[in-house]
């Protein structure tokens, strides 16, 4: 390696390596915490769609649970 271009390319390789393993580690480490899938997405997937009418479910259940109790 002793032309300047060849550490410049070492260099970048190392970093494209470097991102790869943090983005794996990221997409492992979400994972262990559980956090939604479609946080991130710009449209709407199916499953996103199905998680919402999950909650919307949940979200009535309890306040539903919640009337009956009280009153």
């Amino acid at each position: 390696m002793n032309n300047w271009q060849e550490w410049v390319v070492g260099v970048l390789m190392v970093l494209c390596v470097v991102r790869i393993t943090y983005g794996i580690y990221l997409f492992f480490h979400r994972m262990h915490k559980r956090c939604n899938p479609c946080e991130s997405c710009v449209s709407s997937c199916e499953l996103k769609n199905m998680m919402g009418e999950k909650k919307k479910e949940c979200s009535m259940k309890k306040k539903s649970t919640k009337k009956k109790c009280c009153r």
